[in-house]
């Protein structure tokens, strides 16, 4: 019996990050995949885009076409190919303001194709148009595929059937990129006993697109009020964007010892950066950046309840595999860091336990499994 044919659309995009996870789904035994997908998130701008992956990861995938007109997207081609159909099942891009996927999600009905959305789903409480919008939507389709519990549990909460949405979580690096224990600890146990480090300040690291979607001005007033009797963090910014030369003015009128360091994509780069880091950061919305730390078993101090965060932002488990301060107060995020780098023990047990949580849950290795489960699940509907 042959394998059954599906043409699913890589989410968001075919970047960078997304790599190793299209190598594991290339490997599947399970599934005849056609690849789809955009090759660049042209809704940004220039210095917020996300780079590509690599050519050899973008011949296997065939690029889909994007217009847009505000906030409305149309990927060419989708429903062409849902009308034509030659499928098992048909997965789209699951966001709500993508026309085409409605479009192709209905002619999937006409036509009795098995239409599938890979998304966000809810990523916090909403209620008026929006979530009006999204339940027909969801309607529409045979499945659901997304990326935390969270949404899971707001989507049947608000009707839509258990069954019908699956949990297929997020990924950056494969087991074979992740450490088998902290990076620090590593860093420590091959390190000279007389090789005494000149700075004992303690370092914090912030990954992310410099955005105003991070609000990075809240850890520059955190620092900037430090107290004296302890010494000061000096903080690793990796990412750039539109903000980047506005923060760098702010961190420097602070008074914080901040390197902005740009775009980093060299894995070794980072493991050393991540190894020299008691604490990671995630500033404003949370996202892969938090999977990136705990990857490398560095513990994540996030903000409690931001709107803009993503799903990846349920890794970050209050004392366990990071801390949590209250939204946009440089107070609360000033204190939990205080509290948190005086407890050298417990920052050594999250490193250990989120790396353990990343091996279980976000690599590309899960993901992939978690998508094919998802893929079986809808299928035997």
């Amino acid at each position: 019996m042959s394998a059954p044919r599906i043409r699913l659309q890589i989410q968001p995009t075919v970047s960078h990050y997304r790599e190793p996870l299209v190598r594991r789904l290339q490997q599947t035994s399970s599934f005849a995949l056609k690849l789809v997908g955009r090759f660049k998130n042209a809704e940004s701008t220039e210095a917020e885009r996300i780079r590509s992956a690599s050519e050899e990861t973008l011949r296997a995938v065939q690029p889909l076409e994007t217009l847009s007109a505000g906030g409305l997207w149309w990927e060419k081609g989708q429903v062409a190919a849902v009308w034509r159909g030659g499928f098992d099942a048909f997965v789209l891009e699951g966001r709500i303001h993508t026309v085409s996927t409605w479009v192709a999600a209905a002619a999937g009905r006409i036509r009795g194709r098995r239409v599938l959305l890979w998304g966000h789903g809810w990523k916090r409480p909403e209620d008026g148009l929006k979530r009006r919008l999204r339940l027909p939507f969801y309607h529409l389709v045979d499945g659901v595929m997304v990326y935390g519990e969270k949404a899971k549990e707001l989507g049947v909460s608000y009707g839509v059937a258990e069954s019908k949405i699956q949990v297929v979580y997020n990924s950056l690096y494969s087991e074979e990129q992740l450490p088998e224990q902290p990076l620090q600890a590593q860093d420590l146990e091959g390190r000279d006993p007389d090789d005494q480090a000149t700075d004992e300040r303690p370092t914090l690291v912030y990954s992310s697109r410099l955005t105003t979607r991070h609000r990075l001005d809240t850890l520059a007033e955190a620092l900037r009020d430090w107290p004296q009797q302890h010494m000061r963090p000096r903080v690793m910014i990796v990412g750039d964007g539109a903000e980047r030369a506005r923060l760098e003015r702010v961190f420097a009128d602070s008074g914080v010892d901040a390197q902005f360091l740009g775009a980093v994509y060299d894995l070794a780069v980072l493991k050393e950066l991540y190894a020299g880091a008691d604490l990671a950061l995630s500033i404003g919305g949370a996202g892969l950046n938090v999977i990136q730390a705990l990857g490398f078993g560095v513990p994540v101090v996030a903000e409690a309840g931001h709107r803009d965060s993503s799903p990846e932002v349920e890794a970050v488990i209050e004392g366990q595999t990071g801390r949590y301060y209250q939204v946009g107060s440089a107070a609360s995020l000033r204190a939990v860091l205080l509290e948190t780098l005086d407890a050298p023990q417990q920052i050594e047990h999250m490193g250990q336990a989120g790396l353990d949580l990343v091996r279980r849950r976000y690599t590309a290795e899960r993901h992939a499994a978690a998508i094919e489960a998802a893929l079986h699940h809808f299928l035997a509907d």
